[in-house]
């Protein structure tokens, strides 16, 4: 909570003292619904000049607040220093990606920072719009498949580009000899949660714990230790907003947001957790192919040392797809207890035959059905 001298920033009227207090104008401020961590509001500005070059005339913008528990659960204590972690990241990733963007002219970018306030964990950012891909999937004027092949294609660049970015918060290149493993131990600690906790889906939905417990051990633990590049750690549907192009009304822009989990880690977990999100959309809001043009655009662009990297990273990601496919949907609704069953299964049954090298159930899972021919390839 603030203290009596500071404005409350998780409600509309702190927020509003707050801008007043530093100059900044503005007609309007609404809590936005939809998150749990954060408290986040859209602010209108004023025809006034402000302090802030960046709210003109009728301009919206972002405000987000970290407090040192969740939105949604107050008794739950979650470090506000999450906030810390994505300002750095988008201050210093966006110009690192920006040179091999311009040369694809990528419809996709990371929000934009404006502004942050260190002390009351509160960023500015550019306000991305309204609608995100989970909700704008079944819109009927979009071309689904081309917005996973953007993303893809966007998604292989943040990896590329920032395998020598440190996520320190404290240090510069070349001052601490650990400057690479700096780390966001948050999103860490956060990300592991659907490994460590597989086995009590598989206990409710009638699998092998013990298979739960070996793909924590073996690759839950790796989490902790992955080094390959900054991840943006939570790279879902939820989190891609999406606007229609002023100009071409066929076209979109798309703003990755949500970036307080970025973390130095492996790639496979970012497209993991987007493969196994698309699939979910694929399979339950009307088989739009978002799943294989999103992993097969990403391959195409995609370098690896060598055939056997490849192969281990393939491996990476679908277990990490399984994962997520075993647990969140027991969690989160996607179906009924029977479509859940399901689900679970297909986790299941994919942890298996990567566990026990059985790469032709592999490749007959039916989860990786519509995974594209370049995954299904490095399965083989």
């Amino acid at each position: 909570m603030a203290s009596l001298s500071q404005p409350d920033l998780t409600n509309e009227v702190g927020l509003s003292k707050y801008l007043t207090a530093k100059s900044i104008s503005h007609t309007n401020v609404t809590l936005l619904t939809g998150g749990t961590a954060n408290y986040v509001y859209r602010v209108t500005s004023s025809s006034s000049p402000s302090s802030e070059p960046f709210l003109s005339q009728k301009k919206t913008v972002i405000y987000k607040h970290a407090a040192p528990y969740l939105h949604s659960n107050p008794s739950f204590a979650f470090d506000s220093k999450r906030m810390d972690y994505e300002n750095h990241v988008l201050t210093i990733v966006p110009e690192l990606m920006r040179p091999y963007l311009e040369r694809v002219q990528s419809n996709v970018h990371a929000v934009k920072r404006y502004s942050y306030d260190e002390e009351r964990r509160l960023l500015c950012l550019e306000d991305g719009g309204e609608m995100e891909l989970k909700k704008a999937y079944v819109n009927l004027t979009l071309d689904v498949a081309e917005i996973g092949a953007q993303l893809g294609s966007w998604l292989v660049v943040l990896h590329t580009s920032t395998k020598g970015t440190s996520l320190s918060l404290t240090a510069s290149a070349g001052e601490d000899e650990e400057y690479l493993k700096a780390n966001n131990s948050i999103g860490v600690a956060i990300y592991r949660h659907s490994y460590a906790n597989l086995a009590a889906a598989f206990t409710e939905y009638g699998h092998d714990v013990e298979l739960a417990k070996r793909v924590n051990e073996e690759f839950g633990s790796r989490l902790a230790t992955d080094n390959e590049c900054v991840c943006h750690g939570d790279f879902w549907p939820g989190n891609v907003l999406v606007k229609c192009n002023d100009e071409r009304r066929d076209a979109v822009n798309l703003t990755i947001v949500d970036w307080e989990m970025s973390r130095r880690g492996t790639s496979a977990t970012d497209v993991g957790q987007f493969a196994a999100e698309a699939f979910l959309l694929d399979r339950f809001r009307g088989v739009k192919g978002l799943l294989g043009a999103f992993l097969d655009a990403y391959l195409s662009s995609r370098d690896f040392e060598n055939e056997e990297a490849a192969k281990e990273w393939a491996k990476r990601v679908v277990v990490h797809w399984a994962v997520h496919i075993a647990f969140w949907p027991t969690r989160v609704e996607w179906a009924d207890r029977a479509g859940t069953q399901s689900l679970v299964d297909m986790g299941a049954m994919a942890l298996k035959a990567v566990l026990g090298g059985d790469g032709v159930q592999l490749r007959d899972c039916e989860l990786l059905r519509r995974a594209g021919k370049k995954l299904t390839r490095l399965l083989a």
